[in-house]
């Protein structure tokens, strides 16, 4: 069976991106960096088993792909 399990954001300001999703009911999880240096955080809904994993890429320019339609999260 096929699951689910998370999705991932790149975001050029992990601190606003932390507060706007704490502010709709995300707990924070971990936070680490990964071995290439990019600052990974996990967020996480209660009840749910799914996680949202932001990137942030010190020498990335974030830029959103044209076909990136959207991200739907039921509050």
């Amino acid at each position: 069976m096929i699951k689910f399990l998370h999705t991932r954001i790149r975001v050029s300001n992990p601190e606003a991106s932390i507060a706007f999703y704490q502010k709709i009911g995300f707990e924070l999880g971990e936070q680490k960096t990964s071995p290439q240096g990019n600052q990974l955080v996990f967020l996480h809904l209660p009840g749910n088993e799914h996680f949202l994993e932001l990137t942030h890429s010190p020498d990335y320019k974030v830029d959103f792909p044209e076909d990136l339609m959207h991200t739907c999260v039921g509050v």
